[in-house]
């Protein structure tokens, strides 16, 4: 049986086997077990990790790793005074999703953008969400998948480097990343595979920390940038693809991200 996804390497089809995903020159892309026996395929097996994707997975890839980012995540909107589910219906409502759409969610963490992408594309749609730490992806499959909350047929999960992807060109109708992107060895190559894997017309939207330009030399932004040096980052925008249309850039979060 022909596999959804593609070797992220030879860009060429895979074939499912009972302990993962196989390549036609024999090398197999294992699974991991989520909740409920689900198949989550690795494609990092075959791939060597940069020096920020090495530190990532050292970061976030351990035993306590989801408690500790689960911490960290409740500090964060705590100190904005936002709610965790209504920020992120707000953020993923940027994607102008339709009923029934293909959406890729990358970096996806614990899972806390999945049920509102899901809500949105009805159960005629699919949600596909990765990131780069195995322990993050388990943990996503737990917190969307346990008690039987949602359903598995049109949820994927898979363990991947958001700069290589497993998937054909063209194959989501959108795709959303937030918070992780300042940390990737190579942003370029992950906003460009954003771009490749989504149709022409479709939509992508990602951010991450970076304070507002006009408060960088306010008391407010020095503190927050001594807080976490990754919010004196800069928008991106020298890395978007030539091609792109409609662009728009704006502050969340007291305008850290």
């Amino acid at each position: 049986m022909q596999s959804i996804y593609i070797c992220p390497e030879t860009q060429k089809p895979l074939s499912e086997h009972e302990e993962g995903l196989l390549r036609g020159d024999g090398i197999l892309y294992p699974f991991v077990q989520g909740k409920n026996n689900t198949n989550i395929p690795n494609f990092l097996t075959t791939q060597q990790q940069g020096e920020y994707g090495k530190q990532a997975l050292a970061m976030y890839d351990k035993k306590d790793s989801a408690d500790i980012y689960r911490n960290f995540l409740n500090w964060l909107y705590k100190t904005f005074n936002e709610n965790d589910l209504s920020f992120r219906k707000k953020l993923t409502s940027k994607l102008n999703i339709k009923k029934g759409d293909k959406v890729l969610i990358t970096g996806c963490g614990l899972g806390d953008d999945v049920r509102a992408v899901l809500d949105a594309v009805g159960p005629n749609g699919e949600v596909h969400a990765n990131d780069l730490a195995a322990k993050m992806v388990v943990a996503a499959s737990n917190f969307n998948i346990g008690e039987g909350k949602v359903s598995l047929k049109n949820l994927f999960f898979s363990i991947c480097d958001a700069q290589v992807l497993p998937f054909s060109d063209d194959f989501f109708d959108c795709a959303f990343h937030f918070g992780g992107i300042n940390l990737f060895d190579d942003m370029k190559a992950a906003i460009w595979e954003m771009d490749r894997v989504v149709k022409l017309g479709g939509r992508v939207v990602f951010g991450d920390e970076a304070v507002a330009p006009w408060l960088k030399d306010t008391e407010y932004g020095r503190a927050a940038i001594c807080n976490n040096s990754l919010w004196a980052a800069e928008a991106p925008l020298d890395l978007l693809p030539k091609t792109v249309v409609d662009v728009h850039l704006s502050w969340v979060l007291g305008n850290c991200f």
